[in-house]
């Protein structure tokens, strides 16, 4: 994750001095670039103007005055997710109505009640994936040609807590 920086007394007077930075930061290297870009006595407050991560949905609950504290916390868990632990995290968040970057932290303490199905995209995939790899009914061999994958898919879709993201299918198990 990587923010922008801003000194806010300095952007009220016409001009943009910022600096980005990459989260996590140690705090001897952020009270560094709060000098560089001008953070003092005079100008005490600075602004976040902009945020770049991998994680789709995530700059939605980044606010201009989200505390690059709690931010910097935030980064530090991001890091520790695998790839797969990350794409669950964007499709929970997808899922999830989070208004702060706190919500997102109490997610990331909930994403063991989740299950993404990264294959699964439709309900015909979603059947089959029930059917036969999580092996809900057995379907003689025979019968496999005539049994409605898609419909079966969509009785699922419709008596869970799920829901399509980009990532593939979120399974909601709280």
């Amino acid at each position: 994750m990587k923010i922008f920086i801003t000194n806010l007394g300095r952007y009220n007077e016409g001009y943009l001095v910022g600096k980005w930075v990459k989260l996590p930061v140690s705090e001897d290297k952020l009270n560094e670039v709060l000098k560089e870009i001008g953070i003092n006595e005079y100008y005490e407050e600075y602004f976040i103007t902009d945020c770049e991560n991998y994680i789709i949905g995530l700059n939605d609950v980044i606010s201009e005055y989200s505390s690059v504290q709690v931010l910097n916390g935030l980064a530090q868990r991001l890091e520790e997710l695998s790839a797969d632990e990350a794409d669950k995290l964007g499709a929970v968040l997808e899922y999830e109505a989070c208004r702060s970057v706190s919500e997102v932290i109490d997610l990331l303490d909930e994403l063991d009640d989740f299950d993404l199905l990264t294959d699964v995209t439709d309900d015909e995939e979603l059947g089959y994936y029930y059917a036969e790899e999580y092996c809900s009914i057995n379907i003689p061999e025979h019968i496999q040609p005539y049994f409605c994958y898609e419909a079966y898919g969509r009785d699922i879709r419709l008596e869970s807590s799920c829901l399509y993201t980009s990532y593939g299918f979120l399974l909601d198990n709280r």
